[in-house]
């Protein structure tokens, strides 16, 4: 069975999904007589007829059925080998490590990640949700990209780019003091009530969006915070995507404080995409980097909350 040839492969397939010699020998862009020698040559060399002439239109044998799924799969292994190899002739990476903060949606990202899909469909993609630590994944060359809140410091060895924004909800369960309290939610009366945080960093951070309360206690992400909140334990600020369902499903409450670290609304908050600078992405990460911009940006408006 040696000397077997891609073509021949590829002729096999083409007459079974055209449905005749001649529709085969048109879209290989050959003779007829070529492709019927082509095919007699493969059985010949296979021991196995393929295909029973005495049809009108030819028909697979019992073997031509067995081994067509084989000869397809071989045409896509080419395929792909192809691809592969132009993309990294071109520089493309084998695969592109993201490192994404809880605070960013992922709904737009994956969107952006199945066009991406299309257009590298060689590059491996992994995603690694993190709260806070994604400029510590850049550092340790664990992540290529970083998807990040905007005060989580970027610094020089940086190049990053605006990426939407995320807005602040304080919330807490229906039956919660805050949540029928009957005059405005200023900061003294905040103080009062356990605040649900995430837990500190090992890089502190230049300022501090989070802490209102007095008496606060710490979960290690976001998702533990949110499971602290809705156990009634205290009253926390989310991004609003992570508790879109439990607010219309009444599981939480928005809670609407009069002031918020010297703002009179809760922040909105700035995303970015960034990586380090010595470590430039390829193609592949470059275009995740245009990409991403464009379909996660956002209005930053945020409405004013309750008068004081």
């Amino acid at each position: 069975m040696s000397g077997i040839t891609f073509d021949q492969f590829r002729a096999f397939v083409a007459i079974v999904e055209t449905g005749s010699f001649a529709a085969a020998a048109r879209q290989l862009n050959r003779t007829q007589s070529a492709v019927t020698y082509t095919i007699q040559k493969l059985e010949e060399q296979t021991g196995v007829v393929l295909f029973d002439r005495s049809t009108y239109r030819p028909a697979l044998t019992t073997g031509g059925q067995s081994l067509l799924p084989q000869a397809r799969q071989i045409l896509q292994n080419v395929a792909e080998y192809q691809r592969h190899a132009a993309g990294m002739a071109r520089g493309v990476e084998p695969a592109i490590r993201l490192a994404v903060s809880q605070f960013a949606p992922l709904a737009p990202l994956l969107a952006v990640l199945h066009t991406f899909q299309e257009h590298f469909p060689t590059v491996r993609v992994g995603v690694t949700t993190l709260t806070m630590q994604s400029t510590e994944w850049l550092d340790a060359d664990l992540a290529d990209l970083a998807v990040v809140p905007e005060f989580i410091p970027l610094g020089e060895d940086y190049s990053r780019r605006a990426c939407g924004s995320v807005q602040m909800v304080a919330v807490a369960t229906p039956d919660h003091p805050l949540g029928h309290h009957p005059g405005p939610l200023t900061a003294d009366l905040l103080r009062r009530y356990p605040q649900i945080v995430t837990a500190a960093r090992a890089r502190p951070l230049p300022r501090n969006y989070a802490v209102q309360a007095l008496n606060f206690w710490q979960a290690d992400d976001l998702p533990a915070k949110r499971e602290m909140i809705l156990a009634g334990l205290g009253w926390g600020g989310m991004p609003d995507h992570l508790v879109e369902a439990d607010l219309t499903q009444g599981r939480l409450i928005a809670l609407t404080p009069t002031e918020w670290d010297g703002l009179d609304h809760l922040p909105v908050i700035p995303i970015v995409i960034g990586h380090r600078r010595d470590r430039p992405p390829g193609p592949a990460g470059q275009w995740l980097m245009d990409a991403l911009p464009t379909r996660m940006r956002t209005d930053d408006g945020s409405a004013p909350l309750s008068p004081s």
